[in-house]
């Protein structure tokens, strides 16, 4: 669903600068310790099929990637993808020590925010993805265990399919599951959270975990400078190729543009040669093995302009319709939505966030809205905890 005023207000961001887009088989439930990691991310064929949620095997987690305060695993569960054939999927889940409140400890599950396709770029395998131990520690904090996919092909077997909705929310929803067969103290409701990428997929977990983990009930989504309008930008950046305002630039499509079309290829026949120039072909398999800190090389993505990617008279219908059809602005929510969004973010723009909570309020959808002056891409996530927290708890019914 696309209103006049949303296509209005994204355009005019993206003509201003605003970037683009959002950055063998043990017992189930049993923890296997010591296995390489290598072999960790890749189990035997034999060992995947199974139900949507529940669990490979998992071992203990330590060093940097632990949260303090918790006890952490590294996880591998069994998800759905796109086509249908169930996949293993990797994560973390950091659970606080000590003894649980009655029913269990709530459970956060958080959606990492882009880092690219590349399996090396998995968060479970990385330093630095989102949320790190620090974000996830204040919640360990305040009581609440923590999950953390690593999406579908991101680190596994299989293509990462990078803002398709659909399957980042059942690697949401299927680690919710599978916590609580790591960890029985976990309670069975769920609260889902992400930030960027990662908040896009937790508005497509508010729209769709009801009837994909309806035995793992979800309270509510909060959505942290959500990527939407993905589509519209990618239309602009096209646009600025033969347009005299093209030299305002359009932020930093190009860093992305590989990410999406990715991302796309894993739901649709999207073939790259039909809009990209020679040039931008070429360099298209860099992201099949460097994370986004790598693209941004100026001798590589983040050294090409609009101009430089995009085909004059190239045809992205095949691609937009991938977009269109994963952009988080027309979805129907069963449970109420929180979205914080930094007015100062030139990553996702506040502009775009602005037009699609617009949308979804007009439908009647149960979304809070909450902006912050001043606050960038990566600085919401700490500037927003306090609120985020009294949302969340609100949910659960705690009371400090």
């Amino acid at each position: 669903m696309r209103t006049g005023i949303a296509r209005v207000l994204v355009v005019g961001c993206l003509v201003l600068g605003a970037s683009a887009c959002a950055d063998d088989a043990p017992e189930a439930s049993q923890l296997t310790a010591g296995a390489p990691r290598a072999e960790f991310y890749t189990p035997p064929v034999e060992s995947v099929p199974g139900p949507h949620g529940s669990v490979i095997t998992a071992q203990p987690l330590t060093g940097s990637q632990a949260v303090p305060g918790a006890r952490n695993s590294l996880v591998l569960y069994r998800s759905v993808d796109a086509h249908g054939r169930t996949v293993a999927v990797s994560g973390t889940l950091a659970v606080p020590e000590g003894a649980p409140p009655e029913g269990g400890w709530p459970l956060i599950s958080w959606a990492p925010g882009t880092n690219g396709v590349a399996d090396v770029c998995a968060p479970s395998r990385t330093e630095g993805a989102s949320p790190g131990r620090d974000e996830q520690a204040r919640w360990i904090g305040k009581g609440y265990a923590v999950a953390r996919t690593d999406y579908q092909g991101l680190g596994t077997p299989g293509e990462h399919g990078y803002l398709i909705g659909d399957t980042e929310q059942r690697a949401m929803a299927d680690i919710a599951t599978a916590a609580r067969e790591v960890d029985p103290s976990v309670g069975s409701r769920w609260v889902a959270m992400g930030h960027s990428q990662g908040g896009h997929a937790a508005l497509f977990a508010a729209g769709a975990a009801g009837a994909w983990a309806p035995g793992s009930p979800l309270l509510g989504a909060v959505a942290l400078a959500p990527a939407s309008h993905l589509g519209e930008q990618v239309r602009m950046a096209k646009w600025a190729v033969s347009n005299p305002l093209g030299k305002l630039g359009v932020g930093d499509i190009s860093v992305y543009l590989p990410l999406l079309v990715r991302g796309a290829q894993t739901v649709s026949e999207v073939d790259p040669g039909r809009f990209l120039t020679d040039r931008a072909i070429s360099l298209l398999p860099v992201v099949d093995s460097e994370c986004t800190a790598g693209l941004r090389d100026k001798g590589k993505w983040g050294g090409l302009s609009p101009k430089d990617v995009f085909a004059e008279e190239g045809d992205l219908s095949a691609l937009l319709r991938v977009l269109d059809d994963n952009d988080p602005s027309g979805l129907q929510f069963d449970t109420p939505v929180l979205v914080l969004q930094g007015r100062s973010d030139r990553t996702v723009p506040p502009q775009s966030t602005d037009a699609m909570v617009a949308q979804q309020q007009l439908r009647g959808q149960s979304v809070d809205y909450r902006t912050y002056d001043d606050v960038d891409h990566s600085g919401i996530v700490a500037a927003s905890f306090s609120d985020a927290l009294g949302w969340v708890d609100a949910r659960f019914g705690i009371t400090r």
